[in-house]
């Protein structure tokens, strides 16, 4: 059971208690709705309270979210003991630095390995059983920052509010900055690789060189949409790939996936709207890449 409280200040007196949680505080209709089905949704100074009813300067606001309907959260999940670094955590979410290769969710043929199944031990040791709702989804290869909301209330208010800065090699070299507006589709209906297409769904990518060798370059890379395999496709079109992409470029001896790594997420936090800059570190393979290559690592 998730409890908020909110302590109301003289410029919300006479407001409706429904019109400050949708206005100041991002909440839903269905949201609101569902609170006003519950017992103690929405109380105020300790009394039950309706959504119609106004607020006063000195009201506290306790909105108080359901238990999640049994079997809904990771109970049945296999738990895995995996050590994954936490960069940030609090009552509402968690933030992790995956690290390569490992999905963020389980299916046939990852039933055990995933970050899913780390959350489910987590679950565990907190004596909690919540649902697995990940804001943000990296590839199976791509390392870095995956923010998990541990509650519903949390998740539809970071839906929409995080970013994420990535940093990869790339081999050649590109302009110091710059923006890639090129419209990405699917290849083939069955396969997972992308392509640009005057047909496919707009996407753009905007990049800064932090360092460069003669033949590499270490970039980061900020979304501005969120298409599949975004920065692989925009870079590879670009003719500067990937360092290690097998799918859009070629292998690489030295590191056996594509060297991106999503090495920041930014966003508000869901309850008192201060601002979170969650940083995960490098993995020792980008490290080793970038150190044989001639490039230097920026402090994130």
């Amino acid at each position: 059971m998730r409890t908020i409280i909110y302590k109301i200040t003289p410029e919300h007196s006479g407001k409706k208690i429904q019109d400050y949680l949708r206005l100041e505080h991002g909440y839903s209709a269905r949201a609101i709705t569902k609170l006003k089905q519950l017992p103690k949704g929405i109380e105020k100074n300790g009394s039950h309270a309706r959504a119609v009813d106004p607020l006063h300067d000195g009201d506290v606001l306790a909105i108080q979210f359901s238990e999640p309907p049994e079997n809904s959260g990771v109970g049945h999940i296999i738990r895995s003991n995996a050590f994954v670094e936490v960069a940030c955590e609090s009552e509402d979410f968690i933030v992790y630095n995956k690290p390569p290769f490992m999905p963020v969710h389980t299916s046939c043929g990852h039933s055990h390995d995933t970050l899913c199944n780390v959350f489910a031990a987590y679950c565990d040791q907190i004596a909690k059983d919540i649902t697995f709702r990940p804001v943000n989804r990296l590839d199976r290869d791509t390392s870095g920052a995956v923010l998990v909301a541990k509650n519903r209330y949390a998740a539809a208010r970071l839906a929409q509010t995080c970013q994420k800065e990535y940093y990869g090699i790339v081999c050649g070299k590109l302009p110091h900055s710059g923006t890639v507006n090129l419209p990405i589709m699917r290849e083939k209906e069955e396969e997972m690789r992308r392509i640009v297409h005057p047909d496919g769904q707009p996407s753009i990518t905007h990049y800064e060189v932090l360092s460069q060798s003669e033949t590499h370059s270490f970039v980061r890379f900020i979304l501005e949409t969120g298409r599949t395999h975004q920065i692989r496709v925009h870079m590879s079109a670009c003719g500067t790939p990937l360092f290690g992409d097998t799918m859009y470029g070629t292998p690489s001896p030295i590191i056996n996936r594509q060297a991106l790594h999503c090495g920041c997420i930014n966003f508000p936090h869901p309850v008192d709207n201060i601002q979170i800059r969650a940083v995960c570190s490098f993995p020792e393979d980008i490290k080793n890449s970038a150190q044989q290559l001639g490039l230097t690592l920026p402090n994130i």
